[in-house]
Order: structure tokens, then sequence, then C-alpha cells
């Protein structure tokens, strides 16, 4: 079904009208710091998720089975990166190749991980030592393997215990639509919910330079749910161009942007959204960033998001490993 049709529907069986003012949440404000090279081997790390303390998980994509790894994330009380450790779980070797995992999501009321698979169109549960448990999200059919453009499928996955809702989208709209579609799952039945329209914004890189690049990416990659039911929605573009070390060095980049949008609240046809946060990266320190998610809470009541970038196994040198803490504050 074209995203207009879609968008049709949704506006005659929706409220078409955001919640009352009183009802509104508190607004967001998103301080970036500074991103940390980590001394951890070169992977492909595409996606984050907070288990407590200092314990997040992440998943690589190259990696075959359900590619999670343990991550330690320390943090002192200001929340800067302090050192990071990053290790493959135990059951976590071999199994099934080419899934292509891309996100990860941990659930503390089933004690398990949910991960994204772009080549599959699957979200599968895995044990906390990384084993298959069978269970799935029911993927719609309309997002299934062979539906979604090549290699622009399932990139994110988000969780959040408060509304009992996951949150995914394809990297890229599918092929016969011009718009994302944002779906949620419930986290008691594992069926699909509802379904909203995202607009991305346009590229800044014109597709023959896309085509013609040494690497190129678009699109969504990572989201992350709050307890009132808002979403952040990460759109990032990067752009490494064919050439020599001096056109690598003043032409590549990586830019990733933070914006809000409140589906349960806003029954709109197509989201409204609200930019929260852009930051750039250049050729010195250029990061991809993939992974998202929520971490500790500061001493000081702030909430505390890390980005996780994919370095592609570190391109022969050009690209490191990163981590970047943002402070998410109410006012």
């Amino acid at each position: 079904m074209n995203d207009w049709i879609l968008g049709l529907l949704m506006m005659l069986f929706s409220a078409g009208s955001c919640a009352p003012e009183a009802d509104a949440p508190r607004p967001i404000r998103l301080t970036e710091t500074p991103q940390v090279r980590l001394d951890i081997p070169s992977g492909q790390y595409s996606g984050i998720s907070f288990v407590g303390g200092n314990q997040f998980v992440v998943v690589d994509d190259k990696v075959n089975g359900g590619g999670i790894h343990s991550y330690v994330a320390q943090l002192d009380s200001l929340g800067n990166v302090e050192m990071a450790l990053v290790s493959s779980l135990p059951a976590n070797k071999g199994g099934e190749k080419g899934l292509d995992n891309e996100d990860i999501a941990y659930v503390k009321e089933r004690n398990s991980l949910f991960v994204s698979s772009e080549a599959t169109q699957s979200i599968r549960e895995y044990s906390l030592n990384g084993k298959p448990t069978g269970a799935s999200l029911a993927v719609p059919e309309a997002f299934g393997a062979g539906k979604t453009l090549p290699n622009r499928g399932f990139e994110s996955l988000a969780y959040n215990a408060a509304t009992g809702l996951f949150w995914t989208t394809t990297e890229m709209p599918l092929p016969a639509d011009t718009l994302h579609r944002v779906l949620s799952f419930s986290a008691k039945t594992l069926e699909a919910g509802e379904e909203f329209l995202y607009r991305a914004e346009k590229p800044l890189i014109e597709p023959d330079l896309a085509a013609s690049a040494r690497a190129y990416v678009f699109g969504i990659p990572a989201m992350v749910a709050l307890d009132d039911g808002r979403l952040i929605v990460m759109e990032r573009e990067v752009y490494v161009p064919q050439g020599g070390l001096g056109t690598l060095l003043t032409d590549s980049f990586g830019t990733a942007s933070l914006y809000e949008v409140d589906p349960l609240r806003c029954k709109q046809p197509v989201l409204e959204k609200k930019l929260l946060l852009s930051f750039t990266t250049y050729a010195l320190n250029l990061a991809n960033y993939e992974g998202m998610c929520l971490g500790p809470v500061l001493p000081d009541g702030t909430q505390t998001l890390l980005l996780l970038p994919d370095s592609q196994g570190g391109m022969g040198g050009l690209v490191g490993e990163y981590l970047k803490v943002v402070k998410l504050q109410y006012e």
C-alpha cells in the first residue's frame, strides 16, 4: 500500500490531533558530550541496550548467531566515560549465519534479549547467554524478508517497560513508500500493534555521489522509547568518498540527528517531530552512529543516553571505536 493511502486511512481512523496541553509531557533538552575513543577490539557494533549498573549488551552485525556481546561502560558522576570493555557471550558462537543482526533490546520482565535481523526481517528472542529461545515478534507480512530495499530493513529496535511496547522501523522506507512506517509491538503478546508514518530529512549527498562513494549510509539506524511514550529517533548519514588521503580528510563526514516524536498522544497521519540534537564528525574522528540506548541516571538526576558507532571493522584504520554520552533532562 502506498504511504499516501495509508496516511489517508490513518487520518480517517485516528483522532487527528495531539493530546490536550494539560497532558503534554515536559519538554526534553539534550546536551552532548565529546565522543570518547575506546581501547576495545574493532567490530561492527550496530546496537546497544542497557541492562543495569555499568552492564550493557551490544550486537555485532557480522557475527553469527545472535551477534550478542557483553559490554561494560563505566561512567563517572558527571557522565564522562571512564572505560569500556566488550566480550562475546558464551552461547553466541556458531549458530545461524548471515542474519545481519542490527539492534538489541533487553527485556527485564522476560529476562531475555530481543535482536532485530535485517537479512531475515525478524526480531528474535535470546536468553541472556545468547541462546535462541524460539520466540519472536510477529512481524507483519508487508515487512517480511524480501519486502524491503536490499540491506535497508530493520535497523532499529527499542523497548520500554513502562509502556510495554517494542518499536522498530526500516532503515529506509519500503520500496513502494516515500515515508518510514514506525511499528509498535506488545511485549505481552509479541503481536504487532499501531503503525505510524515518519518523514525523514532529505540526504545531504546527491545520489550519484552516494553511488560512487567508498562508503555511504543513510536512514534511521536507532531509536529509544521513553517511559512517557515518546520516542527519540536517530537519523544518520555517513559519506566516505573515493580518492586519496587528502580527499578522505576533507570530504568525509558522519552526521547524526536526534528527533522527538510522540506517537501515543499525537495520532497525526504523519508523526510530528522535533529536532533535539544534531552533530557531525569528520575524517579524523569519523563515527558512523548506529546504536542508541538509555543509560544510567547520574547522581544529579540527569538521564544518560549512550550512542555507539559501527566502525565497519575500523575501515583500515580510518575509523575508531567510540562511545558518546548525551545528557537528557526534562525542563
